[in-house]
């Protein structure tokens, strides 16, 4: 019996395994993969795809093996929302409280956050937000996420989206 188990822990172990090399960068955005790495599933194929669906809001998809496993984007929002308004439009932050003078809002499944000085002279009046979604089961991790949403927004910061 116990060599029976042994064999399929051992079995389990070899499906748990990553394939593929977790991306560097979200759609030209650099992250360092350590922090991207404990949202994505094991899995043999990793793709990345960048999609605008809005002009508004840029998004960078990353899928393991066909199926959804996490989504950066990139939000422009009228001035005055709060970052409680633009946490309800993902429903991966369910129970997620503002923090950081409500600059930041996070849970263990993804983020939000105000990038900091910003502009874009196509939306005036507009505040641009980073959020990540993670749609990987089993792949929870509040401390990683604010690493991870504070690294991209950064990164966003310094990007040429605002510039």
């Amino acid at each position: 019996m116990l060599v029976v188990f042994g064999m399929l822990v051992g079995c389990s172990t070899s499906d748990e395994q990553r394939e593929y090399s977790v991306p560097a960068a979200l759609c030209g955005v650099p992250v360092d993969p350590d922090l991207v790495s404990p949202f994505l599933p094991p899995g043999k194929t990793v793709s990345v795809r960048k999609k605008t669906p809005v002009p508004s809001r840029t998004r960078c998809q990353i899928d393991v093996d066909g199926k959804w496993a996490l989504i950066a984007s990139q939000e422009w929002w009228t001035e005055g929302s709060s970052i409680s308004e633009v946490a309800d439009a993902h429903p991966e932050l369910e129970s997620a409280e503002p923090t950081d003078g409500n600059a930041l809002l996070h849970s263990g499944t993804g983020a939000v956050a105000r990038v900091g000085s910003c502009a874009n002279a196509d939306l005036p009046e507009h505040v641009l937000y980073t959020a990540i979604q993670v749609y990987a089961s089993e792949r929870e991790d509040a401390s990683a996420m604010k690493k991870l949403i504070t690294a991209y927004t950064n990164e966003v910061e310094r990007s040429s989206a605002c510039r």
